[in-house]
């Protein structure tokens, strides 16, 4: 068994991340870019551990294989998400939670900039970004769906029977008649 050359490692560590990264954008419901210049590990660990709980990864990854990675999947990236040193928030279920998480974040920590995301096939600025994180939690949004769904059947049920009620208390009156 012939041993790697140093060179030969790096090529295959590189091309394993961009294969990790590929894997996480298809699984994630959005991507979101980040700069953590100035900021403390303690502080970025702290930010790790809050959208972990949402079910979302922050990676520190090179630009160059971001790029590589969508260069893969055949989406041009926007060069200004890849300026500076970036890390990637990947957002597995409830992007809007995760925004609001960064945008908390943000006004706790100014080195913490948002740069933009990746969102339903486009790309998405900072103002994007903001505006999502004021959206509801998904179960609140299910929750007046759900009510909506409940109040329009409720009017219809009492408008089909309205007609029948007013049908049976008129044949009532008849019979009280005779």
């Amino acid at each position: 068994m012939q041993k790697m050359s140093l060179r030969d490692q790096v090529i295959e560590k590189k091309q394993n991340q961009v294969k990790e990264l590929t894997q996480d954008f298809s699984e994630s419901d959005a991507l979101f870019f980040t700069e953590y210049r100035g900021l403390t590990v303690s502080q970025l660990q702290e930010f790790r551990q809050t959208i972990k709980k949402s079910n979302a990864k922050y990676k520190v990854i090179k630009n160059s294989l971001i790029k590589r990675m969508f260069d893969g999947e055949k989406v041009e990236c926007p060069d200004e998400l890849l300026k500076g040193p970036t890390a990637v928030v990947i957002s597995k279920q409830d992007c809007p939670n995760i925004a609001s998480e960064m945008v908390k974040f943000v006004k706790d920590n100014e080195a913490f900039v948002i740069k933009g995301g990746y969102l339903d096939g486009a790309f998405i600025s900072v103002n994007d970004v903001k505006a999502l994180s004021k959206l509801p939690p998904r179960e609140v949004l299910i929750g007046q769906l759900v009510g909506g769904l409940k109040s329009t059947i409720s009017r219809f049920v009492m408008g089909v029977s309205s007609p029948i009620r007013g049908l049976v208390y008129t044949l009532e009156a008849i019979k009280n008649q005779k």
